[in-house]
């Protein structure tokens, strides 16, 4: 779909060949905008706080050259703190929502139309609603079903033709779609309350020190894992990871209802396996 509206747009096309060199070919290619995923958003942020006591222009000049202008980013949670660092170099990102089962725009941020920490106003052609929690979609671009897979198009649309997304979130007054988490992910505690791992994870990871988190229930109780961004750790001289993630936690809690606080904390060594698209296997 990008490829083919970037072509009907009389655009060049120029396709990163691998995640390893995303910025070697940005210094090649020299684009005007750029598709990326949070997670390489998140990669350029930090290299961006890095040199923050640098010239904007000339930091932006030597990261993505003299052209770039917007980031399109969509597919995992992206920290708003991220859009705003951006903006400081004259790059404006626009994050958006979608699904295969949608052909895949549900949702978009404009330029001169976006809302802080949503994933952009319902598209034209769709129709939101909220049922428990869950975002259900309807509109010309909602598939009609998966192919010779009757039960799991029974388990996706409703009769009526609407499709659960499996998102939790909320569309508000204005139409903008904001998202809090997934609902196959949810955590019941004893109490009978629901959970968002998102929401922690996102509260979490905003701290540098935290270069991977998944949170899940553990034994009754809340267990955050953590791989910790060791470069970090050693430019800042914290020699006791563990104790500084604890404090990070800590700090959490002072906030969070009592159903939401993080009881165990588990430390990683290695990053979490990945799925294809770069988002963390929990299961």
């Amino acid at each position: 779909m990008d490829i083919l509206k970037g072509i009907s747009l009389g655009s060049i096309i120029c396709i990163n060949d691998s995640i390893m060199r995303v910025a070697k070919n940005i210094k090649l290619f020299g684009p005007d905008m750029i598709l990326m995923v949070p997670m390489m958003i998140e990669s350029f942020a930090k290299k961006l706080e890095d040199a923050a006591q640098l010239p904007p222009e000339i930091v932006k000049k030597e990261v993505f050259g003299d052209r770039l202008h917007t980031i399109c980013s969509g597919g995992a949670y992206l920290n708003p703190a991220w859009i705003t660092l951006f903006e400081r170099y004259g790059i404006t990102i626009l994050q958006g929502y979608g699904m295969t089962e949608c052909a895949p725009v549900i949702s978009t941020n404009l330029e001169w139309n976006k809302k802080e920490g949503s994933v952009g106003k319902l598209m034209p052609n769709c129709a939101a609603k909220v049922v428990e929690e869950e975002i259900w979609v309807k509109g010309s671009s909602v598939m009609q079903g998966y192919y010779h897979m009757q039960k799991e198009t029974e388990e996706t649309l409703t009769k009526d033709g609407w499709l659960r997304t499996g998102d939790l979130g909320y569309v508000d007054e204005d139409g903008f779609v904001f998202l809090t988490g997934r609902k196959k992910n949810l955590i019941i505690t004893k109490n009978g309350e629901n959970v968002s791992p998102e929401e922690i994870e996102n509260k979490l990871s905003k701290h540098r020190l935290v270069q991977e988190v998944l949170v899940r229930e553990s034994e009754g109780a809340i267990e955050a894992e953590i791989f910790p961004d060791t470069d970090y750790a050693e430019k800042h001289q914290i020699s006791d990871i563990k104790a500084s993630l604890q404090e990070i936690i800590d700090a959490y809690n002072k906030e969070a209802p009592a159903y939401k606080k993080v009881v165990k904390l588990n430390v990683r060594e290695k990053e979490f396996e990945k799925t294809a698209a770069r988002k963390i296997k929990r299961y």
